[in-house]
């Protein structure tokens, strides 16, 4: 059918026809509001060794169903993180109120006094 013949009436019906054959995308692994960390990018030279995620806990901000899924992030302050992310670069965090102490400053008996 040439461009010139369709109206607005058939119009709907030859867009399903045309596109009928694209892949929904997949159900969204994680949710609104759920907790994750963000892989890190590693360079060539990079020792194994060290973490490949993040130690910040970052908050799904929104779902976006695109194909493949993509997913806006925000941090702990609530602000917007730059750019989309992937389902293979986040992981999900079955605690997310447990935090790394980077440093004990002091300790006195049973009570400790840290920096994190």
């Amino acid at each position: 059918m040439r461009p010139v013949d369709v109206t607005p009436t058939i119009a709907k019906r030859l867009l399903s026809t045309v596109y009928s054959h694209l892949k929904i995308a997949a159900p969204a692994r994680f949710k609104v509001n759920d907790s994750v960390r963000v892989s890190k990018f590693k360079t060539i030279f990079e020792k194994e060794y060290t973490p490949n995620w993040t130690t910040e806990i970052f908050r799904i901000a929104k779902v976006q169903r695109t194909n493949p899924v993509t997913y806006l992030l925000k941090d702990y302050r609530k602000e917007p993180i730059a750019g989309g992310f992937y389902e293979h670069e986040l992981l999900r965090v079955s605690n997310p109120d447990i935090y790394l102490v980077e440093k004990v400053l002091r300790r006195k008996n049973d009570r400790v006094l840290s920096n994190g």
